[in-house]
């Protein structure tokens, strides 16, 4: 495992660490391993994993001790947050915390709890993992009351085996009152890799929190977002693009959970597939009564490139207040003949027609997000190679 971060990133003090994972144990104890009954599960094959080809089951929860031998990290490295607001931190993420079992897998089994203070104007935070091993990740990011920052996350796998292997994530973002934060997530997964990971976004009064998902690669990937919109003004956007190709399976569940009036979330998701892949979107609007002033909305637009590849869109709304304004929508298609046969006509080939529709299908998504020129046309070139092959 290779990190790289240009955040100002501590471990949690050792004792706090192992009272936080002690608390949960209990819980870990009743969860049961997921299976294809449960509705989040429903589409994911996951009674299917050769878990002895992965070398790691997590269907015996008897795996160690999940509560030690974590590592306490560079005893060196001063905390830049005092013991009792890191306390806080982890009684909040406790508050809300899912009761999911890869979630908790994450945190008892990750190597430590670490948190980045991104406090500042732009933070850039890297995560290489190399090797064949089963990997465990619990990742906190902190925004300060006030502060505004973007922050650009990458997340890469690299083996060199052709054995599957497994990534289980439990990424936490906390916005604090007043704070603007926008993230640009990228994951550059291998090919082999089954991936458990759930994002976890707390936003409290008057923040505004952007997050912005772009996913390549990857065998089979249960992804989830819950957003907990917990202060009076709080506002929550997901936007991103999967662009996902050969024999990929991408299952996707996002939720926004309104607390507060006056809340705003948006969610505006697009995937892209072609081969044999195969995309799910599940997106789910909770508010519940008496709450005033909410505004909420969702829409999943898809894009099939094959006639053997296949994207699934499932909105969802619980809504249970009335003065609220909430819509929804989606789209699954294919490339819209009329418009491919009128370029055609203009004297375009069919491989540049084809690449000029599918570019202006997530090209107004990259284009949306705040982040420089560079780093969009970087994600334009990874996503133009996947579909239609390279430049």
């Amino acid at each position: 495992m290779n990190s790289s971060l240009k955040t100002n990133q501590f471990t949690i003090n050792p004792a706090l660490t192992q009272e936080f994972c002690q608390s949960l144990k209990k819980d870990w104890e009743t969860i049961s391993f997921p299976t294809e009954k449960m509705e989040s599960f429903r589409k994911f094959p996951i009674s299917s994993i050769p878990w002895e080809e992965v070398g790691f089951d997590p269907t015996n929860q008897k795996i160690g001790n999940l509560t030690e031998n974590k590592d306490p990290g560079d005893s060196k490295t001063e905390p830049l947050l005092s013991e009792t607001k890191q306390k806080e931190i982890l009684d909040l993420i406790k508050s809300y915390l899912p009761k999911d079992f890869f979630v908790y897998l994450s945190i008892l089994k990750a190597p430590q709890i670490s948190i980045s203070l991104c406090d500042g104007k732009f933070h850039l935070a890297t995560e290489t993992l190399f090797g064949d091993d089963a990997k465990f990740l619990f990742r906190i990011f902190y925004v300060p009351k006030g502060c505004s920052t973007q922050i650009q996350l990458k997340t890469e796998t690299k083996h060199e085996t052709e054995s599957l292997h497994l990534l289980s994530v439990f990424d936490v973002w906390i916005a604090e009152s007043d704070s603007v934060v926008e993230i640009l997530d990228e994951e550059n997964l291998d090919e082999d890799l089954i991936q458990f990971r759930s994002v976890f976004v707390l936003a409290k009064e008057n923040a505004s929190l952007k997050f912005h998902h772009f996913p390549f690669g990857g065998f089979r990937s249960k992804w989830f977002l819950t957003s907990h919109l917990l202060g009076k003004g709080g506002e929550v956007t997901v936007d991103g693009v999967s662009a996902i190709g050969k024999r990929n399976l991408k299952d996707m569940d996002m939720e926004m959970h309104h607390h507060a009036d006056h809340t705003t979330s948006k969610i505006s998701y697009k995937a892209i597939v072609t081969d044999r892949s195969h995309h799910v979107f599940t997106g789910n609007l909770i508010i519940p009564p008496n709450l005033r002033k909410v505004v909420a909305h969702q829409e999943s637009f898809n894009l099939s490139l094959n006639k053997k590849a296949r994207a699934e869109a499932n909105p969802k709304l619980e809504v249970l207040a009335e003065d609220v304004s909430c819509t929804h929508g989606a789209t699954v298609g294919d490339i819209d003949e009329e418009q491919f046969f009128y370029l055609l006509s203009r004297g375009l080939t069919p491989e540049e027609s084809k690449s000029l529709l599918v570019t202006a299908f997530y090209g107004e998504t990259i284009q949306s997000i705040g982040f420089d020129e560079e780093t969009k046309r970087n994600l334009e070139s990874s996503i133009h190679t996947i579909l239609v092959g390279g430049k």
